[in-house]
């Protein structure tokens, strides 16, 4: 990965991949990658994000260069928040911003609730807060059912020919032949079996309902969304009217910072500007 440092992380047996770029002394910023993505899928964010500041996208377990065990419990939520929390402790000696992308941002909103206290601020592009009702719960654990299913009983390949084909990567089919081919690379890089047990883990239907949470959190919240994506414009919407959060809404579809990595990058870098400056920072 052009201009960036490699790092690894141990925690409970497990190693995990980190990418670094910038100055070990300025601010801290994680990102927290997608399913099937890596730190790759940060490429064109973090050297300008690094300017000034110190970015860092550790490989989640399962995914990219990290550690890929057959053991189902280190890639449950609780597993994967711990090991996060593990991570800014040993890693920073100060909050760090957390910047997380659909489930990557799952993950963030998790463990922004259980360690408020080690996060500066939090960003969430395209990410779900969690079922509302038992019959949302429902849904999601039966369309991530279908979906483990389709790992287990078919090869990379033909998964991930189902997988770009979703309303949500529709938008996608705009980008160069470069960058779809680098998407389809970083995608059909990964194990099934690795994938399967990330679904069972920290898909959607593991979420509680955090739409009633986020209002608390101490720090500030800048959501992103795509005009493009329905489903997670709405939820963009709605947030809007919440006092500890920012709305930006770009003219993409469910990846902003893939689609148009320089507003997306211009949009966080002002956020964690503005936030520093108010924290005196």
């Amino acid at each position: 990965m052009a201009g960036a440092r490699e790092s690894w992380f141990e925690h409970l047996g497990v190693r995990y991949h980190v990418a670094e770029w910038g100055d070990p002394d300025a601010l801290p910023v994680v990102l927290l990658h997608g399913f099937a993505q890596s730190a790759e899928s940060w490429a064109e964010i973090a050297p300008r994000l690094a300017e000034a500041r110190f970015v860092v996208a550790p490989e989640l377990v399962g995914h990219g260069k990290s550690d890929k065990p057959d053991n189902p419990s280190v890639y449950e939520m609780d597993a994967v928040t711990d090991m996060l929390s593990a991570f800014l402790s040993e890693r920073f000696s100060r909050k760090a911003a957390l910047v997380g992308y659909s489930m990557g941002g799952r993950i963030a909103l998790a463990l922004a609730c259980g360690e408020p206290s080690k996060i500066s601020s939090l960003v969430l592009e395209s990410a779900g807060l969690g079922p509302k009702t038992g019959q949302q719960h429902a849904a999601m654990r039966h369309r991530d059912a279908a979906l483990i299913e389709q790992l287990l009983s078919s090869d990379i390949e033909a998964f991930m020919d189902e997988w770009q084909k979703q309303p949500i990567f529709e938008s996608q089919k705009k980008l160069s032949s470069e960058v779809r081919d680098r998407i389809r690379r970083e995608r059909v890089a990964n194990d099934p079996r690795a994938l399967a047990y990330t679904v069972r883990g920290t898909g959607q239907h593991s979420m509680i309902d955090y739409s009633t949470h986020i209002k608390h959190l101490p720090m500030p919240i800048l959501y992103i969304a795509g005009i493009l994506d329905r489903k997670y414009l709405k939820i963009a919407e709605n947030l809007a009217y919440e006092e500890n959060v920012s709305c930006v809404l770009l003219n993409t579809g469910h990846n902003t910072h893939l689609e148009d990595p320089e507003t997306f990058a211009r949009q966080v870098g002002g956020f964690l500007d503005r936030q520093a400056k108010r924290a005196g920072r």
